[in-house]
């Protein structure tokens, strides 16, 4: 930059007002920066960044309708088992264009002599019992290609991949739950082979989702609102009586037995406002989430080892393949 190239005019105004100008001469071989549209650019590049890094960690994900979860929950035809497993199959769900049929990660189709064992259900009575209902409910609808060759498309109205269909019925907001995180709390198993995991556990963890907080990842009755104190936090009593649980000591304990490879999938914090005491559920963002940002540090703090699990776990299955 010239000395002469930038040169400052001022005069004196008929009213006696000094004006100024800040002349450019050769203005094409300039570019005028606004700071703050940088700062904003960089931090936008950062969130970004960061954002790509967290689903790095988490995977794939797939929305359900806010709406279905409180209408299944209240849905007599299923109980609370069947209710997990539903929740469980439909990560599964291809995207809409590739037809929403249920799929393994590895983009095989999931065919009807699969879902017995993929479910872990021994008695067949019990499983052709879920699986008649699933197809009378429309929440699976047969594909029939051969014999042994059967299909199955997942009903967009309990979860899809992508956008939601112009046709699915009910309201729009959804909850996003991480594929490989929902799947594992399903399958995992203690040293005894038994299942981590209780079907009862997994069925609260589902429930609760319409309530998780956009911002804050409580649980409350107002999820838009990213301000905790304004969004009317649901309690552990409030909770219990939701689930029709006499005592919240026995919900409080279920809730910390949810586990996701030996890590919490809910923090349950307590404090005092003046002498009253109280009580706020957080759920873990590397399970489920209504955020499309990286979980902010406080929430990430209350599960400070999941991401480091979630790593580990997936450098083992890269060993052993």
């Amino acid at each position: 930059m010239k000395a002469n190239d930038i040169e400052l005019f001022r005069h004196i105004t008929e009213d006696g007002e000094i004006q100024e100008k800040l002349i450019i001469h050769n203005p094409e071989g300039y570019v005028v920066e606004d700071k703050d549209a940088k700062v904003r650019k960089q931090k936008y590049y950062f969130n970004q960044k960061n954002y790509e890094l967290f689903t790095d960690v988490v995977g794939g994900f797939t929305f359900m309708l806010v709406d279905t979860l409180k209408a299944l929950h209240k849905d007599a035809r299923f109980n609370d088992m069947e209710k997990a497993r539903i929740m469980f199959l439909g990560t599964y769900v291809s995207y809409d264009d590739k037809g929403s049929y249920l799929m393994t990660n590895n983009n095989r189709f999931l065919l009807k002599k699969d879902l017995k064992g993929l479910l872990e259900i021994s008695n067949e009575k019990e499983f052709y019992k879920f699986y008649n209902k699933m197809i009378e409910t429309g929440i699976l609808e047969e594909e029939v290609l051969g014999r042994f060759e059967i299909r199955l498309k997942w009903s967009s109205k309990y979860h899809f991949k992508g956008k939601a269909s112009k046709g699915v019925a009910g309201g729009t907001e959804t909850v996003k739950a991480y594929d490989r995180q929902i799947q594992a709390l399903y399958q995992e198993k203690d040293t005894k082979g038994k299942s981590v995991n209780t079907p009862k556990n997994l069925y609260i963890l589902f429930m609760v989702l319409p309530f998780i907080n956009v911002e804050s990842g409580v649980l409350c009755h107002q999820q838009q609102n990213p301000i905790e104190d304004e969004c009317q936090p649901i309690e552990l009593n409030e909770l219990a009586k939701m689930f029709d649980y006499a005592k919240p000591s026995t919900l409080k304990n279920k809730l910390l037995g949810c586990k996701l490879y030996s890590t919490n999938v809910f923090f349950i914090g307590e404090g005092m406002k003046g002498r009253k005491k109280y009580t706020r559920i957080f759920v873990n963002p590397y399970v489920a989430s209504r955020s499309g940002r990286v979980p902010n540090e406080s929430l990430k703090a209350m599960f400070p080892n999941t991401e480091k699990a979630i790593v580990e776990k997936l450098q083992d299955k890269r060993k052993s393949k």
